[in-house]
């Protein structure tokens, strides 16, 4: 069952908390991922950040989702025009080179 809670203002965003099932919770904001909260075997609930990294150990799930609305927020990655069409040429080459490994594979295999 699912259901959701109604929405907190932080600031000037809205965070939404859904219940997906029980002792599970997700938080969005504005349509963005933003953590979660879930019970441990003990009773107690775990927040957890938007990049799934803890952000501490709590007695109620009120203190637990106070804890992934306040805790800060990953840094966009910015890249350069450069650093994008280098990683694009690294990619492309590590999939050659994987095709390549394959390939060989295959033509060195025993004929039975």
């Amino acid at each position: 069952m699912t259901s959701v809670l109604p929405p907190r203002i932080t600031g000037t965003a809205r965070i939404t908390w859904v219940r997906v099932e029980s002792g599970f919770h997700v938080a969005s904001r504005s349509g963005e991922y933003v953590g979660y909260a879930e019970r441990t075997g003990d009773g107690h609930f775990v927040g957890f950040d938007g990049q799934s990294t803890p952000v501490g150990h709590y007695t109620s799930l009120r203190e637990a989702q106070r804890a992934v609305e306040r805790a800060p927020r990953a840094a966009a990655t910015v890249s350069s025009p450069k650093i994008e069409s280098a990683l694009h040429v690294a990619a492309a080459m590590t999939g050659f080179v994987a095709v390549a490994t394959f390939a060989a594979a295959v033509l060195t295999l025993p004929v039975m």
